[in-house]
């Protein structure tokens, strides 16, 4: 039988929000017992606009423990602060689920990874665009190898959000919090997807900068080109800085075939043509008509997608293995943006992915 899993959010802003949610409406195996915000209010109205009952708040992470029998904690606090709360939800006997990215720095990714090993907990994020059926499709026909030699891969993030965005938030746009600007907050998703479908990234040469957001310290606007293990070539845009907003794209070509996920399957073509190819492309299209997926509006993202990822979660930790997002899994976006940055600081210069 699977496991009843009795969770609390910790951060009740935005995507806090949509973890609330997920566990208070959508899954029959989870139950939210606890919400944890420094500012109580805001946790009070978060649950009241959803109409939460019942669940105790609390402003002290170690007072929720004592007092609070947990499972799993879910973290939706700043990027930069994902570490501590991670550490001592483990410590107190918790697996954790973390939103993206895991962390904003690979020393702490590491340190997080090192501690649910040590511990026997575990670990894992959300990037819940793995479970939109376009990008699911495109990763199971690189897998069966339908692409035959790769040629080219890229994601591209055409965002937009105004000046609002960032005063609002407080932590956006900056290096201490964010971990940087348009790549690391916002195409974090694209990237992590890129990678997945067409394999490990090796070398990345990058330029960036604030092209609108002069207040920000971070950049709302990067390019860069791309060298893949395989041998493939391949290109990063993000930005927030492209009004209105566009849905954000993932392509992939090669000798036999080309795919591109946007708002759907916009392209999914092979040498192998399949009956079901069609079939699948007209059904995905049809559910993803009208859909931004947060191209304008950060909280337009839906709950179906967060959804789908946690219930993997709990389902793969019910069969005792490791969930498709976890924490050494998580890496691998977080260290290809290390390297973009680290290039961009530099002027283009080619820098290797560690």
């Amino acid at each position: 039988m699977a496991k009843h899993w009795r969770c609390a959010v910790i951060g009740a802003s935005m995507v806090g929000q949509t973890h609330v949610r997920v566990l208070w409406q959508q899954l029959p195996n989870a139950k939210l017992v606890a919400v944890c915000d420094l500012n109580p209010d805001r946790a009070q109205a978060t649950l009241d606009k959803h109409k939460v009952t019942g669940v105790p708040i609390y402003k002290d992470q170690a007072e929720m423990h004592a007092k609070e029998q947990l499972d799993v904690v879910h973290i939706a606090t700043p990027s930069g602060i994902h570490l501590p709360p991670a550490i001592l939800a483990m410590e107190h006997g918790c697996n954790a689920i973390v939103e993206k990215p895991l962390e904003i720095r690979l020393d702490r990714i590491d340190r997080m990874n090192e501690v649910a090993q040590k511990l026997g907990r575990k670990l894992a994020y959300i990037s819940q665009n793995r479970w939109n059926e376009a990008n699911r499709a495109i990763k199971t026909a690189a897998s069966e190898g339908r692409f035959g030699r790769l040629a080219w891969a890229g994601c591209f993030t055409p965002w937009y959000r105004p000046d609002k965005y960032y005063e609002e938030g407080g932590w956006r746009g900056t290096w201490y919090m964010d971990g940087g600007g348009a790549i690391m907050n916002q195409s974090v998703h694209a990237i992590d997807l890129l990678q997945w479908i067409a394999g490990p990234i090796v070398r990345v040469s990058a330029y960036a900068a604030s092209r609108i957001h002069p207040k920000i310290e971070v950049e709302d606007t990067l390019s860069a080109s791309l060298r893949f293990e395989n041998g493939a070539f391949g290109s990063i845009v993000g930005t927030t800085a492209m009004f209105p907003g566009s849905p954000a794209r993932i392509e992939i070509g090669g000798e036999n075939g080309t795919a591109v996920s946007e708002s759907g399957l916009k392209t999914f073509k092979f040498r192998d043509e399949r009956p079901e190819d069609k079939e699948l492309q007209d059904r995905v299209n049809a559910v993803a008509s009208g859909q931004t997926r947060g191209a304008a509006a950060a909280a337009d993202i839906g709950l179906e997608l967060h959804t789908r990822n946690i219930a993997d979660i709990f389902q793969a930790w019910d069969e005792g293995r490791e969930a498709e997002t976890n924490g050494v899994e998580a890496r691998k976006a977080v260290a290809i943006i290390t390297a973009l940055y680290e290039s961009a600081r530099q002027d283009g210069m080619a820098v290797d992915v560690k």
